[in-house]
């Protein structure tokens, strides 16, 4: 487990430092796209793995709201996010006689929708925020995979106490210690490195909190996991599990950084 994490996470990341900080913006627009549409399938699999038409409408709608929030034009996404609504709604009234399951169905539904399609998509809006948006992005990514990292190190080391064991029976408190110590590191590396302008104050503060947002997107998938009786929510990344399961501690940050960085213009 450990050499395939190390062998994916050697690949994986200078192709996205290179992707991040070359690369022209709309490849990265693309490719994160395409991560969400592969994420909202992998929920889509878990939330319905035996109904076809669900899972497919899931998909379906969560890809036009991915390509709305990754477009430009500030009404796009609102456009994505009223069909996608009024559709499932028609999808529903016209196909399911038992309409109550229904709904809860196109619940399920919209809440993986939201959860992946819209979340993931910040990414994007991160990177476009002001000139220096791909050193941002590369925060948040920093803040992630160092915490995953200190967490999984310190946890198997250390790990006595359960964390939420009704949740997450192998996340302990050590662990997320180990993850709020390298989420840390990690702010104070950026500001030495990339983001030279930020406080020190600044600096621990946002990575502090994404630290601890980063483990509440965690513990979210895990419950999205337990409820469906998934061990994992894909296979995508050796060693790492699906999409979901790589992007469960960044799509929370990710958010509350980039509004962090919207209203303190």
């Amino acid at each position: 487990m450990l050499r395939a994490r190390l062998a994916t996470a050697a690949v994986a990341i200078p192709l996205l430092l290179v992707l991040i900080l070359s690369g022209p913006p709309w490849l990265f627009a693309l490719v994160v796209a395409v991560i969400a549409v592969l994420g909202i399938g992998e929920y889509a699999t878990m939330a319905f793995p035996q109904r076809r038409g669900e899972r497919v409408g899931t998909i379906l709608l969560g890809t036009v709201v991915t390509i709305g929030a990754a477009l430009p034009g500030e009404h796009v996404l609102g456009a994505a996010l009223a069909f996608s609504i009024a559709a499932g709604l028609v999808w529903t009234l016209l196909t399911r006689a038992d309409f109550e399951q229904g709904l809860a169905d196109l619940g399920l539904a919209l809440i993986g929708i939201l959860y992946v399609s819209f979340l993931a998509p910040h990414f994007i809006w991160l990177q476009a925020v002001r000139p220096d948006g791909p050193r941002w992005v590369i925060f948040v990514l920093a803040i992630g995979m160092l915490g995953d990292t200190g967490g999984y190190f310190i946890g198997h080391r250390f790990g006595r106490h359960k964390l939420a064991p009704h949740v997450s029976p192998g996340k302990t408190v050590e662990g997320a210690i180990g993850i709020m110590a390298a989420s840390l590191a990690g702010g104070a590396a950026a500001k030495l490195t990339i983001l030279e302008q930020l406080g020190w104050g600044e600096a621990l503060l946002l990575a502090a909190v994404m630290g601890i947002l980063g483990q509440l997107g965690d513990l979210s998938e895990s419950i999205m996991k337990r409820t469906f009786r998934a061990k994992e929510s894909g296979w995508l990344f050796p060693g790492h599990g699906g999409v979901l399961d790589r992007l469960d501690s960044l799509l929370f940050p990710v958010a509350i950084l980039y509004y962090h960085l919207i209203f303190s213009r």
